[in-house]
């Protein structure tokens, strides 16, 4: 174990910079792809709702379809299958669309879940006393759902970090690829992998606690309101 260990400080300064660098990446990856999924499952939403079947019908297909296709087929079909019909994207971009066309299915069922959690009648008493359809959703409906919203779109970009991994296979310079050249160089794999495991943890564990901290939050105010 002695051993072990005595290798981290004689490679510290060259490993952590390095490290740093690709987790820099996976932030920002992870951050672009979050709010693309926001962007498209707040749309997704909307047409879910719209009085128009073909809409609807047309989001639950692809709410299913993006839901049902592993994560690693879609970002190499973004990366290399696209090429081939004149469209070359950077493997950060195709990352990016990846992780955020797979979230927004996620998303889209976590905003309509938390807007649907909101009851009926806050919506038609907002809508009774003038205000419009989107006056109502804005000042009346949202603020309620938001509470209870948080929790589960935390966790959905924890979910998103962890996933942006798997773009260290289409030549994103993220904290995973960092790790593997790093590892090829050394010939330490499993010092370095431990490493990341713990860079991955200190980004994501904060996040996970937030969410159980409002998750908590939230059920008390529930509590309270019936009592």
């Amino acid at each position: 174990m002695i051993d072990f260990l005595r290798q981290y400080p004689e490679y510290w300064s060259d490993w952590s910079r390095r490290l740093l660098q690709g987790a820099a990446v996976t932030l920002a990856l992870s951050l672009s792809a979050f709010l693309l999924a926001m962007a498209m499952g707040t749309l997704l939403v909307c047409l879910l709702k719209s009085p128009f079947a073909a809409l609807r019908r047309g989001a639950q297909v692809f709410i299913q379809a993006m839901r049902a296709v592993p994560l690693l087929a879609l970002l190499l079909t973004l990366y290399f299958a696209l090429p081939s019909v004149g469209l070359t994207l950077p493997g950060a971009v195709a990352g990016a669309l990846g992780l955020g066309l797979q979230g927004s299915a996620y998303i889209a069922e976590i905003l309509r879940g938390g807007l649907d959690a909101v009851p009926r009648g806050q919506r038609e008493s907002a809508l009774a006393a003038g205000l419009t359809p989107w006056q109502a959703l804005r000042w009346v409906v949202l603020p309620q759902a938001v509470r209870t919203l948080l929790p589960p779109l935390l966790n959905a970009y924890v979910s998103i970090l962890k996933d942006s991994s798997l773009c260290a296979l289409i030549a994103t310079n993220e904290l995973m690829l960092a790790a593997r050249a790093i590892a090829s160089e050394s010939f330490l794999p499993m010092h370095i992998f431990l490493l990341v495991g713990l860079f991955y943890f200190a980004i994501a564990f904060p996040l996970s606690l937030l969410s159980r901290w409002l998750e908590r939050r939230v059920s008390r105010g529930h509590k309270s309101l019936r009592g």
